[in-house]
């Protein structure tokens, strides 16, 4: 199964994805991005953080089954790792943009896509918690997505980190109960 991890910033997107990578048969896939690494974030961990023109080049050898471009910057999955995955039988988790959503859902079936829906009030306070600039706190907002219609669950992300993680862990139960192959 193909779980995507979708939400604007400061949903926790990327904290549960960690949290699912942790538990048994779950592989979480690492995008590509240009975006600048934020204080704490681990290259090869948290993304693979690369330059505009590396970017550029894996994306003309056809390298990347999704990429898009969001609060100008860009990002992208590996087409090669993600197939493997898929092949394997694992559990892949991936932190998309709509975009990525999209194109996931589109090329494979046995994606689900959980939303982690946030207001924009507290999407503000996040970002500025984490200590994003004024600059980029508008970016994002004005690139803010609506994940809803590619959404298989919607999740309230202003709940507790322990509380997200309980649903999204009942969301994966529920597929294994539908699914027993994975």
């Amino acid at each position: 199964m193909i779980y995507l991890i979708a939400g604007c910033s400061g949903s926790g997107k990327t904290t549960q994805g960690n949290i699912l990578k942790k538990k048994k048969n779950f592989h979480r896939i690492i995008t590509y991005t240009t975006r600048p690494k934020r204080e704490g974030e681990v290259d090869g961990i948290d993304y693979h953080f690369i330059t505009r023109e590396d970017f550029r080049s894996k994306s003309g050898k056809k390298f990347f089954i999704a990429e898009t471009s969001y609060a100008g910057n860009l990002y992208g999955i590996s087409k090669k790792e993600l197939e493997k995955y898929n092949e394997s039988r694992k559990n892949i988790i991936l932190i998309l943009e709509l975009k990525g959503v999209a194109e996931i859902k589109k090329t494979f079936k046995n994606s689900i896509c959980i939303y982690l829906r946030l207001s924009e009030e507290e999407m503000i306070r996040r970002m500025k918690k984490r200590g994003d600039s004024p600059e980029k706190v508008a970016n994002r907002l004005k690139s803010k997505q609506d994940f809803l219609p590619y959404a298989d669950y919607v999740i309230d992300a202003s709940k507790s980190i322990d509380e997200v993680a309980k649903n999204i862990e009942a969301i994966v139960e529920e597929q294994n109960k539908n699914n027993p192959t994975f």
